[in-house]
């Protein structure tokens, strides 16, 4: 949780993306995450939220716990960042967010976690450092600082190269969408892959037949808490 804090505030400083950060737990109220109401809306009878600085207004966010999400949040939370919207009173607008980084001690445990868990596409499982390992790890920070400069600290200016702009996102998408192409064998594959996973909810007894003797741990041997 720590690791992935830094790596992704170091990414997007919120003087260059937009950014959000939050530890979940049971008791994340809607103010935590989208905002408090707003007093002058409700005096014309409008039902709205202090969304500016919070996560419908996020470029970039971290998530950390993200499976103790409480239920009051889960169904808003699936919409923006599934469908990217978010419910403003009686206007449903689009949240500008190009990525959320969620990380987490434990595995979902409800479907309702779940399903939170399919929103994340990219899934890492991190072990922790062994004791083995721990002073490379902490030698290993403090020598690619000086290394990185003569022996001395980086420049902010060499760190600044690494920032995340908005830029950077429009020109990485604008690219993609013209030299990615997916191909009809794709989308033929991934159709027969739907039935096939389809069949095996409807027949479980073939579920072997489609997911391997290795089933369900491999299946989280590649995945795990969101990253």
């Amino acid at each position: 949780g720590a690791a992935a804090a830094t790596g992704v505030g170091e990414a997007a400083v919120p003087t260059v993306v937009s950014y959000f950060e939050r530890t979940m737990n049971r008791f994340s109220t809607p103010e935590d995450i989208f905002g408090p109401l707003s007093l002058k809306a409700l005096e014309n009878d409008r039902y709205e939220r202090q969304v500016a600085g919070f996560l419908p207004t996020a470029r970039v966010a971290f998530l950390d716990e993200v499976f103790k999400t409480s239920p009051a949040l889960l169904n808003t939370l699936l919409a923006v960042l599934n469908e990217r919207t978010f419910d403003q009173g009686n206007t449903r607008m689009r949240v500008p967010l190009r990525c959320c980084v969620g990380a987490s001690n434990e595995l979902p445990d409800s479907d309702e976690t779940s399903a939170l868990f399919d929103r994340f596409l990219l899934r890492k499982i991190v072990q922790p450092v062994s004791d083995a390992r721990l002073g490379d790890l902490l030698l290993r920070r403090s020598f690619a600082s000086s290394k990185s400069n003569g022996g001395r600290l980086a420049s902010p200016s060499r760190k600044e190269e690494a920032k995340l702009s908005n830029a950077n996102v429009a020109a990485v998408k604008a690219q993609a969408e013209t030299q990615v192409q997916v191909g009809d064998w794709v989308v033929r594959l991934l159709g027969d892959l739907r039935r096939e996973v389809n069949s095996a909810l409807d027949h479980p007894e073939n579920a072997q037949s489609v997911f391997g003797a290795g089933g369900a741990s491999s299946a989280m041997g590649g995945g795990g808490g969101p990253g």
